[in-house]
């Protein structure tokens, strides 16, 4: 409890610090804004709305191909024993026009795996299009975070050069009594101008902490700013990290990937099964076969075709299977990132909390010592180059502190996006995207059902 306090002091002594400083708005608004404006998401929306029509573009599979198909030639055709004497050996102009329609009827459930290879892919997308918007919601909550931080360091710059003058006003006129010599009142000169370098580096840092801010959401930041409030992560880091990798966009799009190779393995698969078609047609032409005269025809038939053996069936099968097995090696290399990036994040929580109050503790003791020394100084007992360095001690303890301070709120917010909950976080609807549907190469799911699922999808 007093751990906890002690961060809320921290919290509140940098806000107030801010009062006054003409930045953003809020940082939920500022997340809204950008997840919704950014083109990088825009363009992964984009991809998502791609993936969907690819889907529905595969019911194309389950209904008659039809084609218009026709021709003229100028035939010759010798044929004694099928044509009539007037007709054998006599060069004529054919042509023919029909309809030709093609339903496959059995193809080793190749179909099947385009139709579920087209989902995983919705998924996929979907997916990256949810952790876009993480990493897109870290990136404004580290831009907002870096001008609050900022913006408290010009305040504390300020407040540390309006003390210094006073000390050199004070060191001045000892030193025209005669009472202080020359060369400190030129160190405490010295430092003034030391501060006010440090407070044109930090103007500087702030307005390209600015100029990114506006990159990044869409807009210049405007209104008070206050640092967010602190947000801490599970105190078990074991139960911490295994979250993170439960709730992982980038896990859950990597294992789209491997289903997307084991569809991909069917599809090859197939290549090597009957292929069974239904073929119908009609059709109209002269002279056709060497025959005089016009015709009709009409056709409607089965036809089969099956590659018995093919000398590339074993590399391009054993060539699935190894992709099939670097999509799963994959797969366990982002779970082994995402367990370090949320142990990462995790312990940097952590350690910043310490910091923060050992720092509280460091800036109150200075903040005495200063007093003293005032008081010391005041009644001849401390030199005014004893009260400077106490002062500096002071102003570079606030200064870590505030840098600790911003550092341990955004950890917080960083441990939240290691486990993809930061724009929830921040209000942002997570929309119902992904199928989710529990498939298999061999044909588990209607895929006429999954290509319905994708167009409910596709009208929300």
């Amino acid at each position: 409890m007093k751990r906890f306090f002690q961060l809320l002091a921290g919290a509140s002594a940098i806000s107030l610090a801010l009062a006054g400083q003409g930045f953003a708005h809020d940082l939920r608004a500022a997340i809204h804004q950008a997840l919704s404006s950014n083109p990088s998401l825009k363009a992964a929306d984009a991809n998502y709305r791609a993936t969907v029509y690819d889907l529905i573009a595969e019911e194309g599979g389950y209904q008659p191909e039809v084609s218009l198909f026709g021709n003229v030639a100028n035939e010759y055709v010798d044929d004694p024993n099928g044509l009539s004497a007037a007709d054998n050996g006599r060069a004529k102009v054919s042509g023919e026009i029909g309809l030709r329609a093609t339903l496959p009827l059995y193809d080793g459930y190749r179909r099947a795996n385009q139709v579920y290879a087209a989902a995983a892919r919705v998924d996929q997308s979907a997916l990256q299009l949810l952790d876009a918007s993480e990493t897109m919601a870290l990136a404004v909550t580290e831009q907002y975070v870096n001008l609050a931080r900022q913006g408290a360091l010009l305040n504390e710059v300020r407040r540390h050069i309006r003390r210094l003058n006073q000390i050199r006003s004070q060191a001045s006129d000892l030193v025209d009594g005669g009472r202080l010599p020359a060369s400190d009142l030129v160190q405490i000169e010295a430092t003034v101008f030391s501060a006010q370098a440090t407070k044109a580096d930090i103007e500087r840092r702030l307005a390209e902490t600015a100029v990114n801010y506006k990159a990044i959401v869409g807009s210049a930041p405007h209104g008070a700013i206050t640092l967010p409030a602190i947000v801490a992560p599970s105190a078990s880091q074991q139960g911490f990290v295994s979250s993170a990798v439960r709730n992982s966009y980038r896990v859950q799009s990597a294992s789209s990937s491997v289903d997307i190779a084991g569809f991909q393995e069917g599809i090859g698969a197939s290549a090597y099964q009957p292929q069974i078609n239904l073929n119908a047609g009609v059709s109209a032409g002269s002279n056709l076969d060497g025959s005089s005269g016009e015709e009709s025809r009409a056709f409607v038939g089965v036809d089969l075709n099956w590659t018995l053996y093919s000398g590339r069936k074993v590399g391009e099968l054993s060539a699935l299977s190894e992709r099939k097995n670097q999509a799963l090696y994959e797969r366990m290399a982002v779970i082994c990132d995402v367990e370090r990036l949320a142990g990462s994040a995790w312990n940097a929580f952590q350690i910043a909390s310490v910091r923060n109050g050992v720092l509280g503790s460091e800036v109150r003791s200075y903040t005495q010592l200063v007093r003293n020394y005032e008081d010391e100084f005041n009644s001849a007992a401390r030199s005014v180059l004893d009260l400077l360095i106490a002062e500096n001690r002071l102003f570079n303890a606030r200064f870590e502190q505030i840098n600790n301070q911003a550092l341990l709120a955004f950890s917080g917010y960083n441990a939240l996006a290691t486990q993809s909950r930061l724009a929830k976080h921040f209000g942002v609807k997570k929309s119902d995207r992904l199928l989710r549907q529990k498939l298999t190469p061999k044909g588990n799911v209607e895929p006429r059902v999954v290509i319905k699922r994708g167009k409910v999808l596709f009208e929300k």
